[in-house]
């Protein structure tokens, strides 16, 4: 993948990252969400991921164990990367190594 695909990529991760994480912020405000940010994202957005990543055959419980992956190494981190940022840049390799069959 180029430069500047993969650039291009990150951005899009970003903003379905971005727009979910708020609409689970407000959703969590305003009602009782029997669920964590993992779950309501492969709920409500699993297409915008499935595109985003470009695996069509992304599913609900692969896009829940990645984000599930992500958001625990995010909270050991010690960078000063914004949020989405971070998540963007670790599911898209993640998502790239599930496609060539590596482990990690």
């Amino acid at each position: 993948m180029s430069s500047k695909n993969t650039v291009k990529t990150k951005t899009v991760i970003r903003r379905v990252l971005e727009e979910t994480g708020y609409a689970y912020m407000v959703t969590c405000e305003s009602d009782h969400v029997n669920g964590d940010y993992a779950d309501y994202a492969s709920t409500h957005a699993l297409d915008s991921f499935k595109s985003a990543l470009s695996d069509p055959s992304l599913s609900y419980e692969d896009l829940c164990k990645m984000l599930r992956r992500a958001a625990h190494r995010e909270a050991r981190r010690q960078c000063k990367t914004p949020w989405s940022v971070f998540m963007a840049n670790y599911l898209q390799k993640h998502s790239n190594s599930n496609k060539t069959g590596s482990v990690n």
